[in-house]
């Protein structure tokens, strides 16, 4: 296997298993929040992870976790705080504030450099293309719901707080991304269905953040998205959750991928971003990665594997399983296409991240149905490409043990 890059960075939630969704029991508890870093040099049967603590959720959106563009920097948001002394239940869980920083410079021996407390409850955590600024995405920090803070000589600046324009101002930002210019950030709306773009100006020391051009609608319950590479198109997730559903997420159907043109250049001046495209994905697609060439994209889905198992009976709506979602993107016109579901073992698979070469791919899985297997596991597929033929997905069965949790990941390229 020669998954390219230098090394693979996510983090995990040790303080819940993932039925806690369904009866809110946060069950036994396996170790520490930690982040974890697998150094891809040597041989790949010998990779491990390194790790150490950093208090993270996986109450959220599948952007926890970001590093700088040269990888020499880790930035972690902590959504909610451990559980209080003896605590067993989700309410037990605090909202959280902070927002870590890491030197990973080496990968075998992460260390933090500081924390920050940055509002309430930040969900996401984004770099600017230039690793100058770092945007937040809060779930609810009052009305200021995007937050933009420098980063010079390692170390955090003033954190400045925003209402993103044109939307709710208490709708939830669940994740803020930076389009390849650096110029522009796009903001996904959860609560509402909506995309909300806008431009920023980070020249003048204070940032000016304005909004730029309309707010798109989306698929219902939209949770992560990404600019396509050449930020042309803006791609997000949709996962039709909501109180209309049993379960609020249980019986939800299967999600969508809606991709959104972004106008960066309008001929006449009047700027107008627009829906282009919906493909159909699994059920429940938190997460996605777009390949480096922006021709494919793979979704990773819940299913309903996240369900009590423990019982004499296992919860009837269980999914034994849960699945990636392989799509086509056209690079010029943003369109989609579904090309096929890949089901595996595992249990609330919630990142995946294309290596390099966009020949391989990682998929952070949370859980496995094995009791006797502890831990998480990053999970190596392969992405079989051949002339004419139409791409597919293959299980390579090889993985890296990492702290249980995991739900947020990225490449050092």
């Amino acid at each position: 296997m020669n998954f390219e890059g230098k090394a693979l960075v996510s983090v995990s939630d040790a303080d819940m298993v993932s039925s806690a969704y369904v009866d809110g029991k946060l069950g036994e508890k396996e170790g520490r929040d930690a982040i974890s870093l697998i150094p891809l040099t040597g041989n790949y049967k010998d990779w491990k992870a390194y790790e150490t603590f950093a208090s993270n959720s996986v109450a959220g959106p599948p952007c926890s976790v970001a590093v700088s563009p040269e990888g020499k920097y880790a930035f972690v948001v902590e959504t909610f705080t451990p559980p209080s002394e003896g605590g067993t239940t989700f309410n037990d869980l605090s909202i959280g504030r902070l927002l870590s920083v890491f030197d990973i410079g080496n990968p075998r021996n992460p260390k933090l450099l500081e924390t920050k407390d940055i509002g309430e409850r930040p969900v996401g955590v984004s770099v600017s293309p230039n690793g100058d600024w770092l945007a937040i995405g809060y779930y609810s920090n009052g009305n200021k719901n995007l937050g933009l803070i420098p980063f010079k000589n390692s170390r955090l600046g003033e954190v400045y707080t925003f209402t993103i324009p044109n939307v709710d101002p208490e709708t939830a930002a669940n994740e803020i991304d930076w389009h390849p210019s650096g110029q522009y950030l796009a903001a996904v709306m959860q609560n509402s269905n909506q995309i909300a773009f806008m431009k920023v100006d980070l020249s003048k020391g204070k940032p000016i953040v304005e909004g730029y051009g309309n707010v798109v609608g989306t698929g219902k319950y939209p949770m992560k998205g990404d600019f396509t590479p050449n930020g042309n198109h803006y791609i997000t997730t949709c996962l039709y959750w909501g109180p209309d559903v049993d379960g609020t997420w249980i019986e939800a159907p299967r999600g969508q991928l809606n991709s959104i043109r972004f106008d960066s250049s309008p001929d006449d001046g009047k700027i107008l971003h627009s829906n282009i495209s919906t493909a159909e994905a699994g059920i429940s697609p938190e997460g996605f990665s777009i390949s480096n060439d922006g021709t494919l994209l793979v979704t990773t889905n819940l299913e309903r594997s996240y369900l009590p198992y423990e019982s004499k009976s296992a919860e009837p709506r269980i999914t034994w399983y849960s699945s990636l979602s392989l799509l086509s993107i056209d690079k010029k016109t943003g369109k989609l296409g579904h090309i096929g579901d890949y089901y595996f073992q595992g249990v609330l698979p919630e990142a995946a991240v294309f290596d390099a070469s966009d020949n391989y791919l990682a998929v952070a899985v949370f859980d496995s149905f094995d009791d006797s297997r502890k831990g998480s596991r990053i999970d190596f597929w392969r992405v079989v490409k051949q002339a004419g033929e139409t791409p597919f997905l293959v299980n390579t069965n090889h993985n890296v043990p990492v702290a249980r949790g995991v739900h947020s990941m990225v490449l050092i390229k």
